[in-house]
């Protein structure tokens, strides 16, 4: 009888998982070469948007400052032209800010009751010395060397122009109010058809003096606004006399 042989039993292998490989850590974000790029990109496209900005505004800063100070060079130029002015249009009459201004009432009332076939309300003396300070008012404003002091002073061609245009107008239209107190002296003291006749060039000097008055003013007071400054007085409307309204009979209105 055979004997069972007592051995160990052999044991079976059991066979391993497989080996893991280490897994990388993913890198943080911010730390993606991608995203780094995007970002020194957007950061270029903001620094180059300050610089620009930057630039503009010290473009604009100068610019602004530079038109300041010719601005300021400007109005100096004018307020002396705007002194000999209106110092002499005061002492005939009332300044109304852009609107003309209202001078020699009495030479006004004169040549229209002349025009009517009336004694004029004023006396011939009266009328004499009106006419007197219209001339002398006539003198001072063409004595002074506007195109001396507005030269180089940083006005354009059209704002030059017009300030020796407007000169040129209110001299001239003082002028013919003198002449048309002094033909209205003459006209009080003639009589029949003498006196019609002067009180009619009486009239119709008034009236093309109205009207040189009027423009004259306008581009005076025109410039003066273009300048940030303005005529002197208060406006408050047209009113009667030797202005740019009807004072005269005949004048335009």
């Amino acid at each position: 009888m055979a004997i069972k042989s007592k051995g160990k039993t052999k044991q079976r292998s059991v066979s391993r998982g497989p080996r893991r490989e280490p897994v990388p850590v993913p890198k943080p974000f911010v730390q993606r070469r991608w995203v780094q790029l995007v970002a020194i990109f957007l950061v270029g496209i903001f620094v180059a948007w300050v610089f620009a900005w930057a630039r503009s505004h010290l473009r604009t800063y100068r610019a602004n400052d530079r038109a300041a100070q010719e601005l300021a060079t400007r109005q100096r130029a004018l307020a002396q032209w705007k002194t000999v002015v209106e110092s002499q249009m005061q002492a005939l009459g009332q300044l109304q800010g852009d609107v003309p201004p209202t001078i020699a009432s009495d030479i006004s009332a004169a040549v229209q009751a002349l025009g009517q076939g009336k004694d004029p309300p004023t006396k011939p003396d009266a009328l004499a010395s009106t006419a007197d300070n219209l001339g002398k008012a006539a003198t001072a404003i063409d004595g002074f060397d506007l195109a001396h002091a507005i030269t180089d002073q940083g006005f354009d061609t059209a704002s030059a122009t017009a300030l020796t245009s407007s000169k040129e107008e209110l001299v001239q239209a003082l002028r013919l109010y003198e002449q048309a107190g002094k033909l209205a002296v003459l006209a009080s003291k003639a009589q029949g058809k003498t006196r019609v006749q002067l009180g009619a060039t009486a009239k119709t000097l008034g009236a093309s003096a109205s009207s040189l008055l009027q423009t004259g003013w306008i581009k005076y007071s025109a410039t003066l606004t273009e300048n940030q400054m303005s005529a002197g007085g208060a406006p408050s409307g047209l009113g009667s006399g030797l202005p740019g309204s009807t004072g005269l009979p005949g004048g335009t209105g």
